[in-house]
């Protein structure tokens, strides 16, 4: 009788059958994983679309601005700002030129916030800290400069900012004419500047006794200068938050005027009144 041929089904190792369901457990935790943060995103925020909010920043506000939108991008995940710094005059013609303006806020200083208003561009506005222009000296007050009669001493170098382009500059040009220390002073004048920083500098590493600037420039370099206390009393420079008419993208642009109308602590750390 012929042998008949078994046939029996290969059986796998009891190492291999663990390693194949190992591997089958990994996928499934994989995919429950996957299953999971697809039902708690929220469909809002996943559906909404990019958005770039354009933002017209004065070079005076620069600091504490860069600051706010930082905190601001971290908190609405979707929305890039697109921050254009400049003098703030030259900012201006781009918010009233054209048939809407090119920017959803538009961050300045007086009197640009009044002309905006003027314009009828304005859908919401806020004020939010003052520039104040500040005299500085050298660490230690070298010269020993009390008040502003003071810069009228002979040998003296002085800068400031240039009142054809410094609304600072100007201010403290008319507290000169003011006082009577106009003519008194104009000998020692060595700097008229464009930018409160390249003033500044003037006196940290170059020749100059003493500046006037806002007091942001001054915050600028911490304990390297001081800032000599004077009996002037300069007219108030408010800064605005200006949220622009016609926007395309107000939502986030109401958001970030209110996140802006919050902090006060960022503008007052770097150096602006806020009081």
């Amino acid at each position: 009788m012929p042998n008949r041929l078994s046939w029996r089904s290969p059986t796998l190792s009891v190492s291999t059958r663990c390693e194949s369901e190992r591997l089958m457990l990994r996928f499934l935790l994989v995919l429950l994983a996957l299953i999971c943060a697809s039902c708690s995103r929220d469909p809002a925020v996943t559906s909404r679309p990019a958005q770039n909010l354009k933002v017209l920043c004065g070079s005076s506000m620069a600091g504490p601005i860069k600051e706010i939108i930082a905190d601001f991008e971290k908190q609405n995940p979707g929305v890039t700002v697109l921050l254009d710094v400049g003098g703030t005059e030259t900012l201006f013609p781009k918010v009233i030129a054209g048939d809407k303006p090119a920017a959803d806020i538009f961050i300045c200083h007086d009197p640009f916030g009044e002309k905006v208003l003027a314009s009828g561009r304005v859908e919401k506005i806020i004020p939010i800290a003052r520039l104040e222009p500040v005299l500085v000296v050298k660490k230690g007050n070298p010269k020993n400069i009390k008040s502003l009669a003071d810069l009228a001493s002979p040998g003296l170098k002085i800068g400031f900012g240039d009142p054809r382009y410094s609304t600072a500059g100007q201010m403290f040009v008319d507290a000169l004419k003011q006082s009577g220390l106009e003519e008194k002073i104009a000998p020692n004048i060595a700097m008229q500047g464009r930018t409160h920083q390249e003033i500044v500098q003037g006196l940290v590493v170059g020749p100059l006794d003493a500046v006037s600037v806002w007091g942001f420039a001054a915050a600028l370099y911490g304990d390297q200068v001081e800032i000599v206390p004077t009996d002037v009393t300069y007219p108030p420079v408010n800064i605005t938050v200006i949220a622009l008419k016609n926007s395309d993208h107000p939502v986030p642009r109401d958001a970030f005027l209110t996140d802006c109308a919050k902090a006060t602590a960022i503008f007052k750390k770097h150096g602006y009144a806020t009081d």
